[in-house]
């Protein structure tokens, strides 16, 4: 009975400690999988120009953006409320006087290679 006892206990602890080590039946490959899961949320942002920006004349405007996570490449889309699609590349420039008068919804969508995508927004104002 003694010897049982030790045994039970034994396993328990062995037990635990593989659960404490994040032990598990899962295989390599699934194991990578979920890991790959965890990086598919992207996180996009507008860095320029600054939401609020009042744009004019002939000097062009840059507008960038910024991505973390995901799966690269990245596929890129800037569309605003007044013009549609602005560009699909990751930055680019854009002249004031090129664009419609009035205040704009600026954004930018990414999508990664794994179809996951992230969304980010500006208001600026041409005049």
């Amino acid at each position: 009975m003694k010897a049982n006892f030790s045994k039970a206990v034994s396993l328990l602890i062995c037990l635990a400690a593989c659960l404490v080590a994040g032990c598990s039946d899962q295989s390599e490959g699934e194991k990578a999988s979920q890991s790959d899961e965890s990086v598919s949320e992207l996180v996009v942002a507008i860095t320029a120009p600054a939401t609020g920006s009042v744009l004019s004349g002939d000097k062009a405007v840059s507008f960038e953006g910024e991505v973390e996570g995901g799966k690269k490449p990245y596929s890129y889309r800037w569309s605003s409320s007044l013009d549609g699609t602005l560009s699909t590349e990751r930055s680019f420039q854009k002249l004031p006087s090129e664009m419609s008068k009035g205040r704009y919804v600026v954004i930018l969508t990414v999508t990664d290679s794994a179809g996951s995508s992230g969304q980010a927004s500006i208001t600026v104002t041409v005049l």
